[in-house]
């Protein structure tokens, strides 16, 4: 009996031990605490990338929270910063939208709404844009921790490389 009391508390321990490693907000190990702008990662990808000037008329800057729920029916309440961009062109397609979540629940619910977003943007353009249609389908959203992205762009994958380098 005593050892099944000494098992029992051992374990307890170890569980104890656990929650308290996993949850630390020092800025070393957990996702959510890293401290990234996110118009500054936007900023980068329109230099590096030229992606304002190639559009075909310009993109335009998100600025509210109002902007995105229109948009993506993100809700204000999921997001702790967002920057994103998109052009108001029928025939381009490019978005770059990137969002920190407030939590892994509300990572998955921008997920979800970017994903339909995309979805919309891939049947559209079978319909009136099948040349866009290849980028399109190579585009997905990604997800790093409570960041959440999406990028449709020809140069997704060097865009997403960006991004990627800067949220790890």
């Amino acid at each position: 009996m005593k050892r099944v009391i000494a098992l029992c508390l051992a374990v307890l321990m170890m569980a104890a031990m656990f929650a308290a490693c996993g949850d630390n907000n020092d800025g070393k190990k957990s996702d959510s605490a890293k401290s990234v702008d996110l118009n500054s990662v936007l900023n980068d990808i329109n230099s590096q990338f030229g992606i304002s000037e190639s559009s075909v008329q310009g993109l335009k800057k998100l600025e509210s929270t109002d902007e995105l729920d229109r948009y993506y029916m993100i809700s204000a309440d999921d997001i702790k910063q967002f920057a994103a961009e998109r052009s108001s062109s029928s025939t381009d397609f490019t978005e770059i939208v990137l969002v920190e979540a407030t939590g892994s629940d509300a990572v998955n619910k921008i997920v979800t709404q970017l994903n339909s977003r995309l979805d919309a943007q891939r049947s559209t353009a079978r319909s009136y844009t099948p040349e866009a249609v290849e980028m399109l389908e190579s585009c997905e959203v990604k997800t790093n921790g409570n960041f959440v992205y999406l990028v449709i762009n020809d140069k997704q994958s060097e865009i997403v490389s960006l991004i990627e380098n800067t949220i790890k």
